[in-house]
């Protein structure tokens, strides 16, 4: 094929570009990796669809809006959570909302000391839930951490600023944990009911993913890399989260090809040599046995 296919057909968007479209402008050091403030947005900047490359949580104040995330509906009001993960698609659609929100460099969470063998199974979880509704004063409590986080962002920056927004945002993050582990007891029929060990495989297995799928589609790549059997990953898999291995990566490389061949201005043909299929034709079955329909009949129907 001679066309070049571009690198980033969907448009990325880096925290320094969420710090400027809240208003806080460019701001260097720690304002580069993290962002926490109290905002009314109607979402303009996102109408279109966009990867977002930081870890956002937030609490809904006033208002709301709705949108899509990863293709999925969501809807932000007040007194509801909302968490999106790193490389989220992310879409508005319509309504204004007022939110405390914070955002944090995939970089600088990595840097902070947070038990993410126990945090990320939790917060895996809610992947289908990004929207929770709570008690008033269950938000409220959210908020009030963030707006200590929000405190500190907007002072000078000292010798010890790093340690202390990092000890604050863990706080937060441990804050989500404790929400969303309480929320799982008051509806146990989200809570799945799987040893520790499958869920840290569990973790491992969706972090490889997100960073293979458009290349690897073998349940064997995956298993190698985790070093267990193909037939041990299913089990686990299966009994963690409801769904095989190979329909998780058939949802990442759906996900990708839906969200292409709605906003993207690629080619079928492109866009099955970008998510690496041999030709347009193998593309075309295997959107088709998933989806029920061509890429073209999903092109058009949108």
């Amino acid at each position: 094929m001679n066309k070049e296919i571009p690198e980033n057909p969907i448009t990325h968007v880096t925290l320094q570009e969420l710090i400027s479209i809240s208003g806080n402008g460019k701001c260097p050091g720690l304002m580069g990796e993290c962002l926490a403030a109290s905002t009314e947005s109607h979402l303009q900047s996102f109408r279109f669809p966009c990867r977002i490359n930081a870890f956002i949580i937030g609490v809904g104040t006033e208002g709301e809006s709705s949108g899509l995330l990863n293709l999925q509906e969501f809807r932000i009001k007040k007194d509801s959570i909302f968490i999106f993960g790193p490389n989220s698609i992310l879409q508005a659609r319509s309504g204004t909302i007022k939110v405390h929100v914070i955002a944090i460099s995939p970089d600088f969470l990595k840097r902070i000391n947070i038990d993410t063998k126990h945090l990320l199974p939790l917060f895996l979880q809610f992947t289908t839930y990004p929207c929770l509704e709570l008690p008033h004063e269950v938000c409220q409590s959210l908020r009030n951490f963030i707006a200590l986080i929000e405190q500190e962002l907007k002072g000078p920056e000292s010798e010890f600023s790093a340690e202390i927004i990092g000890g604050l945002i863990a706080g937060t993050v441990y804050k989500v944990g404790e929400i969303l582990r309480h929320y799982l007891a008051e509806h146990p029929e989200l809570e799945s009911a799987s040893h520790n060990r499958a869920k840290e495989y569990f973790t491992q297995f969706t972090q490889l993913l997100g960073e293979h799928y458009k290349h690897e589609r073998s349940v064997g790549f995956y298993a190698r890399q985790l070093c267990i059997t193909p037939k041990y990953l299913t089990t686990l898999i299966k009994r963690i989260s409801g769904k095989s291995v190979s329909e998780w990566i058939d949802n990442f490389v759906i996900l990708e090809a839906k969200t292409l061949l709605k906003y993207s201005n690629m080619s079928i043909q492109e866009i099955a040599y970008y998510l690496n299929f041999p030709n347009q034709s193998f593309f075309g079955s295997y959107f088709k046995r998933n989806t029920g329909m061509s890429p073209s009949q999903y092109k058009a129907k949108q």
